[in-house]
Protein backbone atom coordinates (compact mmCIF):
# COMPACT_ATOMS: atom_id res chain seq x y z
CA UNK A 1 0.00 0.00 0.00
CA UNK A 2 1.18 3.56 -0.74
CA UNK A 3 1.37 6.24 1.67
CA UNK A 4 -1.66 8.26 -0.11
CA UNK A 5 -3.92 5.09 0.54
CA UNK A 6 -2.79 4.70 4.50
CA UNK A 7 -3.56 8.58 4.36
CA UNK A 8 -7.06 8.11 3.05
CA UNK A 9 -7.77 5.11 5.06
CA UNK A 10 -6.96 6.83 8.60
CA UNK A 11 -8.79 10.18 7.72
CA UNK A 12 -11.85 7.37 6.60
CA UNK A 13 -11.41 5.61 9.46
CA UNK A 14 -10.59 8.60 12.18
CA UNK A 15 -13.75 10.43 10.58
CA UNK A 16 -15.74 7.74 10.70
CA UNK A 17 -15.09 7.10 14.79
CA UNK A 18 -15.43 11.19 15.29
CA UNK A 19 -18.84 10.70 14.25
CA UNK A 20 -19.86 7.09 15.64
CA UNK A 21 -18.77 8.51 19.28
CA UNK A 22 -20.65 11.68 19.01
CA UNK A 23 -23.51 10.46 17.95
CA UNK A 24 -23.05 7.39 21.19
CA UNK A 25 -22.52 10.42 23.42
CA UNK A 26 -23.18 13.56 22.10
CA UNK A 27 -21.64 16.67 23.20
CA UNK A 28 -24.08 19.68 24.90
CA UNK A 29 -24.28 23.09 24.63
CA UNK A 30 -21.72 23.25 27.68
CA UNK A 31 -20.15 19.43 28.04
CA UNK A 32 -18.42 18.62 24.99
CA UNK A 33 -18.49 14.97 24.11
CA UNK A 34 -15.98 12.54 23.13
CA UNK A 35 -16.61 13.64 19.74
CA UNK A 36 -15.79 17.25 19.80
CA UNK A 37 -12.36 16.08 21.86
CA UNK A 38 -11.66 14.07 18.74
CA UNK A 39 -12.53 16.62 16.23
CA UNK A 40 -10.25 19.39 18.25
CA UNK A 41 -7.14 16.30 18.19
CA UNK A 42 -7.88 15.53 14.49
CA UNK A 43 -6.64 19.44 13.39
CA UNK A 44 -3.17 19.44 14.98
CA UNK A 45 -2.82 16.15 13.55
CA UNK A 46 -3.86 16.81 10.04
CA UNK A 47 -1.59 20.04 9.71
CA UNK A 48 1.13 18.08 11.12
CA UNK A 49 0.49 15.25 8.98
CA UNK A 50 0.19 17.82 5.97
CA UNK A 51 3.84 19.41 7.17
CA UNK A 52 5.51 16.51 6.87
CA UNK A 53 4.37 15.20 3.92
CA UNK A 54 5.04 18.99 2.49
CA UNK A 55 8.42 18.92 3.53
CA UNK A 56 8.75 15.53 2.01
CA UNK A 57 7.73 16.54 -1.19
CA UNK A 58 9.86 19.77 -1.23
CA UNK A 59 12.52 17.31 -0.96
CA UNK A 60 12.22 15.11 -3.47
CA UNK A 61 9.54 16.53 -5.76
CA UNK A 62 7.72 13.65 -7.31
CA UNK A 63 4.04 12.70 -8.13
CA UNK A 64 3.81 10.12 -5.76
CA UNK A 65 4.78 12.62 -2.79
CA UNK A 66 2.24 15.07 -3.48
CA UNK A 67 -0.60 13.17 -3.29
CA UNK A 68 -0.66 12.90 0.45
CA UNK A 69 -0.63 17.00 0.52
CA UNK A 70 -3.10 16.92 -1.84
CA UNK A 71 -5.49 14.08 0.03
CA UNK A 72 -5.17 16.44 3.33
CA UNK A 73 -6.33 19.35 1.30
CA UNK A 74 -9.28 17.83 -0.07
CA UNK A 75 -10.07 16.56 3.62
CA UNK A 76 -10.31 19.97 4.76
CA UNK A 77 -12.22 21.40 2.05
CA UNK A 78 -14.74 18.88 2.31
CA UNK A 79 -14.58 19.66 6.30
CA UNK A 80 -15.05 23.16 5.65
CA UNK A 81 -18.16 22.51 2.60
CA UNK A 82 -19.95 20.47 5.08
CA UNK A 83 -19.84 22.53 8.04
CA UNK A 84 -20.98 25.46 5.97
CA UNK A 85 -24.16 23.78 4.77
CA UNK A 86 -24.17 22.50 8.07
CA UNK A 87 -24.65 18.83 7.71
CA UNK A 88 -23.32 17.42 10.86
Amino acid sequence: MGKAFKLLLFYIIYIAIMLLIDKMAPSGPCTPGPGFFLFILFIPISVLLLLQDFFAYLKDPIRSKLNPVLITVFVWLVFYILAYFKVF
